[in-house]
């Protein structure tokens, strides 16, 4: 076997190894609950108000792996049809040689079970485009006696791209305003992922959640029609990929107009990762800041940052409250 057929090798392994560790987590942000119906396509239209959303996430910069997250959502619901819309473009940079793209558009209906008690059930309809830059990658043709490096390989690499669709599915059970107890599978059919391995598919992710609000004003119990401006928040979630596990516990307070939290995501093993948020609202802005230090038993710890930007616009009738956990 020559040197030149090792590295080729060895890179196919690492990058079907690189897919398979990247995939088997998706894209995760810290605080789910300031990326909008990112848990639950359910989720989608849950302010009964247009709203739009940018968020970025940059992950463990101290290790220097270039790993960005941005994602742009828009959903809004259609209160007298009792039904929601949205829509999303995600951009996963990996590294900077591979690269996750995401289109979708997203779809819930409401039904209402008894006063203040709703079912929401959706749907979710994905493409992804993924992509490796091999010109960002240095193969051993390129390197002559000396050391140098040649502008150029004569490596035959193909497979710069992927293309294919996928679609989640979602359910969720309301109190209005008050709880929201969530379930949802994504990449429900598996679609097959690998850029060189035909059989590399993309495993089924597992979602529940819980989002729990209780208002700081005037003994306000679950019963209450609506909240304050001053309340108490919780939000747990655990996320379940092949061998992929994350569990998520977040609490926090809003009193007008801050909102501060705390929030702690583990892997179940070895990885703990404690993050702290504080953000505020103007009229229809929303800003969040989300800082999380990533700690392990292997000492390789990092830091990372989210910044989320929302804007609901004006309700036009505020007396069509629709199930709603926001904050």
């Amino acid at each position: 076997m020559t040197m030149n057929g090792l590295h080729k090798i060895i890179f196919v392994l690492g990058l079907i190894l690189s897919q398979t560790i990247s995939y088997a987590q998706d894209y995760n942000f810290s605080n789910h609950n300031t990326v909008p119906y990112s848990l639950n396509p359910a989720s989608v239209g849950e302010t009964n108000a247009i709203r739009l959303g940018v968020n970025y996430r940059m992950q463990w910069p101290v290790l220097n792996n270039n790993y960005h997250t941005v994602r742009v959502s828009y959903d809004q619901n259609v209160y007298k049809r009792m039904c929601s819309v949205g829509a999303f473009y995600t951009y996963d940079q990996m590294s900077s040689v591979y690269s996750v793209n995401e289109f979708g558009v997203v779809y819930s209906h409401t039904i209402r079970c008894a006063d203040k008690h709703f079912i929401r059930l959706g749907l979710q309809g994905s493409v992804f485009y993924n992509k490796v830059d091999y010109s960002s990658l240095t193969f051993g043709d390129q390197y002559d006696s000396n050391g140098f490096i040649a502008p150029g390989s004569m490596e035959n690499l193909e497979n710069a791209s992927k293309t294919f669709f996928d679609f989640a599915v979602g359910a969720s059970y309301v109190f209005e305003n008050h709880l929201t107890v969530g379930f949802a599978v994504y990449h429900v059919a598996q679609p097959e992922n690998g850029f060189y391995d035909e059989s590399s598919y993309l495993p089924r992710r597992y979602v529940g959640s819980v989002k729990f609000v209780q208002d700081l004003k005037l003994n306000r119990g679950l019963m209450s029609q609506g909240f304050s401006d001053n309340y108490f928040f919780a939000n747990v979630n655990y996320q379940h990929q092949e061998n992929y596990k994350s569990a998520y516990l977040g609490v926090g307070v809003c009193f007008e107009p801050i909102i501060v939290g705390a929030a702690y995501k583990t892997n179940l093993d070895n990885v703990h990762t404690p993050s702290f948020m504080v953000g505020g609202y103007y009229k229809g802005f929303q800003l969040y800041y989300i800082f999380d230090i990533f700690a392990s038993d292997k000492k390789n710890g990092s830091w990372s940052n989210e910044i989320s930007l929302i804007y609901t616009f004006p309700q036009q009738n505020k007396k069509n409250r629709c199930p709603v956990v926001y904050w």
